[in-house]
């Protein structure tokens, strides 16, 4: 066998998780691995089941009190309920509109519930898109038969009777905390938050007026006649089937969101790229970063999962390059000005937000970079925190006996 050329570059030995380290920090990769997942074991989580359905059975209950009270929610609904509440992006929300409530300290575990004030199913409708921000529409009530005009006659705005997404959401919340009267009621932003108490738990429900669209927007047909890394995982009409329109963060507005078909791809993201973007939700101070939200990671995670390997992220020992590639492309979005909407690219989860704002934040975020086991100890300790602050809520209740 002929011996290799004396000046051939030897070839690089393969990966060591154990003393692999990140080029920039010079932190041990296998040191950030061991803090997610040490996050992710104590992470704030769900109550026992049979407390999470009392809980949401009263909130079903109340916005069946709500129906019936107001006649304008669909006497026969269908909500969609996701794991987590805005603050852990589910959806795309304003953060910082938000007044922020604190695991352990306000809930114990959080839903996010999709109403449908008006279901368009069967009605011709078209989004008038012409006259919003990239990613919003106009819903015009004119398709709808007169019934649902006089309903919603407070709640339009214009000559051609266009549904207020800002009427709607006042509207909602006024409903719920009339419905409600014994329950912490608060509206952040374009959310109606409920914190519902069952035996020695709390249960965050963030609750948002949605209008409940089938099929799939024309302006994001393109999108689906490309390759995906869900294809042959999920059917066609699993994730492009269904999509709402959600109050935008400001104005009469409504902006499209895909979340029925997020919940489909959530349940087959890779484990630990899962769990690394939950930890780098957690260790950012979204607090100082206006502009942005943890929906833009989740964003990022999707298009990952497009350019990835799934083998690569679905490899335990890459949860901590997952969680620094999510940080870096962060940063390089902002530095560039553009985050794609992962199913309209066309929309840019940055629009609005000015170079020099955006600027700003690439500093916030690139300094959570520079010394990332800093940052994920500090969401261990937070994880800890919350605990500590569900232990003390629960001993100061009363004992079954006593009451």
């Amino acid at each position: 066998m002929a011996s290799p050329p004396e000046d051939a570059p030897p070839k690089p030995a393969p990966a060591k998780p154990l003393t692999d380290l990140d080029f920039r920090s010079g932190v041990q990769i296998e040191e950030l691995n061991q803090l997610i997942q040490e996050y992710d074991a104590r992470a704030p989580g769900g109550c026992d089941a049979p407390e999470l359905f009392q809980a949401k059975d009263l909130v079903f209950s109340l916005l069946g009190e709500v129906q019936r009270s107001d006649g304008k929610l669909p006497p026969v609904n269908c909500y969609l309920l996701l794991s987590g509440g805005t603050q852990q992006g589910t959806v795309h929300v304003d953060l910082p509109s938000l007044r922020p409530l604190s695991p352990g300290g306000d809930y114990d575990t959080s839903f996010t519930l999709l109403v449908p004030v008006l279901h368009a199913a069967g009605v011709p409708v078209t989004l008038d898109m012409k006259h919003s921000a990239p990613g919003h529409a106009q819903i015009s009530l004119g398709p709808f038969d007169a019934t649902t005009l006089q309903r919603w006659s407070e709640c339009s705005s214009g000559d051609q009777t266009f549904l207020s997404a800002e009427l709607v959401s006042e509207w909602f919340f006024r409903a719920f905390s009339s419905a409600a009267k014994d329950l912490r009621v608060e509206l952040r932003g374009r959310v109606t938050s409920v914190v519902i108490c069952v035996g020695p738990s709390r249960v965050l429900y963030d609750i948002i007026p949605v209008v409940a669209l089938r099929g799939w927007p024309e302006v994001a047909q393109p999108w689906l006649s490309q390759a995906h890394f869900w294809d042959g995982k999920l059917r066609d009409e699993d994730v492009a089937g269904s999509f709402y329109l959600l109050p935008s963060a400001s104005g009469s507005d409504w902006q499209l969101a895909f979340s029925a078909s997020e919940l489909h791809l959530r349940r087959i993201l890779p484990l630990p790229l899962l769990r690394s973007l939950r930890a780098a939700i957690a260790a950012l101070p979204w607090g100082g970063l206006r502009g942005l939200g943890p929906y833009h990671l989740f964003a990022l995670s999707l298009w990952s999962c497009e350019r990835l390997p799934s083998s690569y992220l679905a490899q335990e020992e890459n949860a901590a390059h997952s969680w620094l590639g999510l940080l870096d492309d962060l940063c390089a979005s902002l530095l560039h000005g553009h985050l794609p909407n992962y199913f309209l690219p066309q929309w840019n989860l940055l629009e609005g937000l000015s170079p020099r704002a955006a600027q700003t934040l690439a500093r916030a975020v690139a300094q959570v970079r520079a010394d990332p086991s800093k940052y994920l100890r500090q969401a261990v300790e937070g994880a800890k925190e919350a605990k500590r602050l569900a232990k003390a809520y629960r001993c100061q209740l009363p004992s079954p006996a006593a009451s």
